[in-house]
């Protein structure tokens, strides 16, 4: 099997209290599950979403923020920053769950 990887951004900011994007582009449309995680500064590696296919993700966190997947493309959506967002993000896919 070839290498297989996802591009997102080295890091993005942005001002608290306004709405941000982070994009994750997988490179090859043969993985149908991709997700989003997060790691806080001394904390664990923890699930936000999955999908396994077009549209919303599926949410494991009650933080206001989206993931919304088009093709190979899967967003993760923040409507209002705030500090606590402060964190690694990490993409990912797989062929199966």
């Amino acid at each position: 099997m070839g290498s297989v990887y996802v591009e997102q951004p080295p890091f993005v900011t942005g001002a608290q209290e306004n709405p941000k994007t982070l994009q994750c582009t997988l490179k090859q449309n043969s993985y149908n599950w991709m997700y989003w995680y997060r790691q806080r500064e001394g904390r664990e590696l923890e699930g936000l979403f999955n999908s396994v296919g077009d549209g919303p993700g599926t949410n494991f966190t009650a933080e206001p923020m989206t993931a919304l997947r088009s093709n190979t493309k899967w967003d993760l959506t923040w409507r209002s920053l705030s500090l606590s967002d402060s964190a690694v993000y990490y993409c990912a896919c797989s062929t199966a769950q």
